[in-house]
């Protein structure tokens, strides 16, 4: 009788000099993993050739528990480098289902993992978030690192999106599929503000984000490495994000602008033979098969989209078939209205026309990203 394989469950804890704390770190995780049967569980620590004994006790402690890997680099390259790294190792080399990001000092309470792997049966990432109503942050830290850390959540907020309250949380868990499909080559920042770019990319490629309220604790030994310019760089990332979807829409008006020009000669051609209703039908069919494509090919395109499944992709067609009869039968109608109210001729039809196409761009935008594209 062949055994069933267990699904694998890493926890990535990235160190640089953590030898006062790594030990304990290890042994509290290991406990709380011995209640989690279900998975195959794999503790991986990535050195960022620390100077003090961690790396000594880490190899140590592998005896004890034979699915604890230690991954070092020769030179500190940041968190989000060292994280990147070992993201890839945990994906290519372990193949692991679930992955988690976790602080080596214990400001993460383990005790919160089981919850986490339980939503992440509905959800395809958990954040432990410390601002959601039952989370909170160490009422002892100073004030300039409460304000640090609040502003920086609400200017990403503001920027990106409300629909989430804490973007700069260490502590995720998330579905090997979701991280494959939103992991970039390389990260914006090598430092902290990779939360933010991986959080941005698991939200922009529509995976379902759970926030698990958690009571952060302040580390009790070693001191917090928070590089100094913290600051600066999470504003040159979320800069960045925001520029970078600013992108994708310019992208949909280059393509929607050769649409126009495609349907407006379109329309004045078949107008030569057939009604200004059924004229722009066929029109504005054209330019939306144009726009779709391009939009397929250039604007939309994600390493996600190129790995859809059939029913998905049916799924998409088919919301785009329904669009866009929705879309042939409004602007035709309102052209025709508009004939009916102002007057017909060449030049008053094609300022309907114009009229039409702008009002309906930005409800493109919104139906493309959100429905027709949402992968």
């Amino acid at each position: 009788m062949q055994l069933e394989t267990k699904e694998k469950l890493a926890i990535i804890i990235p160190t640089y000099n953590e030898g006062d704390c790594i030990e304990e770190t290890i042994h509290r995780i290991s406990s709380m993993l011995q209640s989690m049967s279900l998975y195959e569980n794999y503790i991986i620590i990535f050195d960022s050739n620390s100077a003090d004994k961690t790396i000594p006790i880490v190899k140590q402690l592998q005896q004890e528990y034979p699915r604890l890997i230690l991954l070092s680099e020769p030179k500190k390259t940041g968190l989000g480098s060292a994280y990147h790294q070992a993201m890839k190792y945990a994906l290519n080399e372990l193949h692991a289902n679930v992955i988690f990001e976790f602080d080596a000092d214990l400001s993460h309470q383990p005790k919160y993992i089981p919850e986490m792997v339980q939503h992440l049966q509905e959800n395809d990432c958990v954040i432990g978030s410390r601002y959601v109503k039952g989370g909170s942050i160490p009422s002892n830290w100073p004030w300039y690192r409460k304000l640090l850390s609040i502003s920086s959540n609400w200017i990403a907020r503001i920027i990106l999106t409300r629909k989430y309250r804490d973007f700069t949380s260490g502590f995720r868990g998330t579905k090997s599929k979701a991280l494959e499909n939103s992991l970039p080559e390389k990260f914006i920042s090598n430092q902290y503000a990779y939360k933010l770019e991986l959080f941005w990319r698991l939200h922009q490629n529509k995976m379902k984000i759970y926030e698990l309220p958690i009571d952060f604790i302040d580390r009790e030994k070693g001191k917090s490495k928070l590089p100094p310019h913290s600051i600066r760089d999470f504003v040159r990332v979320i800069t960045i994000l925001r520029l970078k979807e600013m992108e994708k829409y310019f992208k949909m008006i280059s393509v929607g602008f050769f649409g126009l020009i495609l349907q407006f000669v379109a329309f004045n051609i078949f107008k030569l033979y057939l009604s200004p209703f059924y004229a722009s039908q066929l029109a504005v069919t054209a330019a939306l098969i144009h726009n779709y494509i391009l939009h397929g090919k250039y604007t939309f395109k994600t390493s996600n989209s190129e790995n859809l499944s059939f029913q998905l992709k049916l799924k998409y067609g088919f919301h785009f078939l329904i669009y866009s009869i929705f879309m042939i039968l409004f602007q035709s109608s309102t052209l025709q209205l508009g004939v009916t109210y102002f007057g017909s001729g060449p030049v008053k039809e094609n300022l309907l026309l114009l009229v039409i196409v702008f009002i309906t761009s930005l409800l493109n935008y919104f139906v493309y990203s959100g429905f027709i594209w949402r992968t």
